[in-house]
């Protein structure tokens, strides 16, 4: 017999399966058959009952695989006699609580086995904490990409700012350790003037797809938070290089956006408001990143800020720069003149 398919995941990408997560009380392998009968009666709207041995899920007894049983009339008499090790499926699908729906729903869809079209079993470290449904599954999906769509942002189509602060506040509650980080393009105010917004627009939308491309889809979120502010929150082990991949990517392939002239002179010249001739260096990425670990803080507000200062202090840094914070919490803070003048400065 081959061993129970185990699916689980790390990763927290929007909403997991403990949000649809129903406790239904298991029963015995010992258990008489008679008795699911009993109990699949008294309520109409179980549609499954897991079966758990020293708090480990074991098997699952679906609603319409016990009816057909006793659908055939030969064999009535011989379930009242037989237990529910009898009859479970001794494969079902186990899915630990912290799996992102999305990632259920692809395997479900990928698979042909009939016995996981309704039910799974949710476990919290292996032991048994409830069950899940294909159809509370699909209405989770629905509500989510209905959330996503509603909040994305119109130029990059990515998520916006209330979903990039819910999948913050989500990997809080959940323990993790993960780090969060703050891109912004240097210098973009004067690249408008001289190339115009559509222009812009094609640099903002270029950046959004290369942070896109050093994420991980599996474990890392990218959202778009306004303007030329991207957040990108990794749980990948490598973050940190791939934060450096990110700035050297863009160093190397941005320069396709600027004039040759202007790529020669590492810059372009703009008249300012008194007329004067000015010198803009090329727009460049600035990334500021907060390592969060549990109980560090205490809710996203306080992460935001935190990845804010760094990435002022990123944005001091000339050309393409990183800045890792790690310091206390306690030393996140600047000033507001600090952060105006460094908001104003940088643009």
């Amino acid at each position: 017999m081959e061993a129970s398919i185990k699916y689980s995941s790390s990763t927290t990408l929007g909403f997991t399966v403990e949000r649809i997560l129903r406790f239904v009380e298991p029963v015995l392998p010992e258990t008489p058959v008679e008795t699911l009968s009993t109990l699949f009666s008294a309520d109409h709207s179980l549609r499954a009952i897991p079966v758990v041995k020293n708090s480990c899920p074991v098997g699952l007894i679906q609603r319409f695989q016990l009816a057909d049983k006793f659908a055939q009339p030969q064999h009535v008499e011989l379930l009242d006699k037989r237990h529910c090790s009898d009859l479970m499926n001794a494969q079902p699908l186990l899915v630990e609580k912290s799996t992102p729906i999305d990632e259920v729903s692809q395997f479900l869809s990928q698979t042909d086995m009939q016995q996981f079209v309704d039910s799974f079993i949710i476990t919290e470290q292996g032991r048994y904490i409830g069950l899940g449904t294909s159809q509370d599954l699909l209405r989770e999906i629905t509500h989510s990409h209905i959330s996503t769509s509603r909040h994305a942002h119109p130029l990059s189509k990515l998520p916006g700012s209330v979903p990039t602060n819910e999948h913050i506040e989500h990997l809080l509650q959940s323990g993790l350790s993960f780090a969060v980080c703050y891109a912004d393009l240097d210098h973009l105010k004067p690249f408008n003037d001289k190339y115009g917004y559509h222009k812009g627009d094609e640099l903002i939308q270029f950046t959004s797809k290369l942070l896109s491309q050093i994420c991980d889809p599996t474990q890392d979120f990218i959202g778009h938070i306004g303007g030329d502010d991207f957040i990108f929150i990794l749980q990948s082990k490598d973050w940190e290089q791939r934060c450096h991949r990110a700035l050297a990517a863009f160093a190397q392939t941005s320069s396709g956006l600027f004039d040759k002239q202007h790529r020669a002179m590492g810059g372009y010249k703009i008249e300012d408001r008194q007329s004067r001739i000015v010198h803009h260096p090329l727009p460049t990425l600035s990334i500021g990143v907060v390592w969060v670990t549990p109980k560090l803080f205490d809710s996203h507000y306080e992460i935001v800020e935190a990845v804010t200062t760094a990435k002022i202090l990123a944005k001091k840094k000339p050309g393409n720069s990183l800045f890792i914070e790690r310091r206390h919490p306690n030393s996140y803070k600047v000033s507001e003149t600090q952060r105006q003048n460094a908001e104003v400065f940088y643009g």
